[in-house]
């Protein structure tokens, strides 16, 4: 990472400057890491919520529960 240094003009041309923020040349490589990550990320969160769905169904179902639960639905929404 280079240092742009002390600027004591400010009245110059920003490519005789330098680089004016850290990490330059990296954006390519920390878009794909953001890319990568976001989509590891969704995957997962699908994932769990599926997987967390699927058991409060199966002990809804379990107990009779869910039945019951989509009967009064269906009754409120016509109302």
């Amino acid at each position: 990472m280079n240092s742009t240094g002390p600027i004591e003009n400010w009245n110059v041309n920003p490519t005789e400057v330098g680089p004016l923020y850290p990490f330059v040349g990296w954006e390519m490589l920390m878009v794909v890491v953001c890319v990568a990550f976001f989509l590891a990320f969704m995957v997962w969160k699908f994932a769990t919520e599926n997987a967390k769905y699927a058991d409060q169904v199966r002990r809804l179902r379990a107990s009779g529960d869910l039945a019951k639960a989509s009967e009064s639905k269906s009754k409120d929404s016509l109302q």
